[in-house]
């Protein structure tokens, strides 16, 4: 299985201009912990995690975004996908198709598949130890 067919392709993203206030009517809006910062050929330039909002300050979508966010391409693996979970802690992947943000991978996703059960586990063993 494909990080592709698990994936969440509604996402909304943002400018690094963009503000604060738009950062967080989305993630109210749409009920999500993470929003993307793209710049205007869709290519992934960092994310914006409900814990970024807390921990920094600033005006723009800038100003919060960790840049270089760890990613997967849509033709990953999903076990793949689940490494690097694992490995760097995370519960939210973007995705990629070359440059461009496809969509957004998280532990939500890989519970609907009941065959990743022992590596979901396993990741939240690792995120909270």
């Amino acid at each position: 299985m494909l990080v592709k067919d698990l994936m969440s392709t509604s996402i909304i993203s943002v400018s690094p201009e963009d503000t604060l206030e738009r950062v967080i009517f989305i993630m109210k809006s749409e009920d999500v912990g993470i929003v993307p910062v793209c710049d205007l050929q869709n290519r992934l330039v960092g994310v914006i995690t409900d814990r970024d909002l807390i921990l920094r300050d600033g005006k723009c979508a800038s100003d919060y975004m960790s840049k270089g966010p760890v990613t997967v391409n849509a033709k990953d693996d999903i076990h793949n996908a689940a490494l690097e979970f694992s490995k760097y802690k995370v519960r939210r992947l973007p995705v990629l198709d070359g440059e461009r943000l496809v969509g957004i991978l998280s532990l939500k996703d890989l519970a609907k598949k009941k065959i990743l059960m022992a590596e979901i586990g396993h990741i939240i063993y690792n995120i909270c130890n």
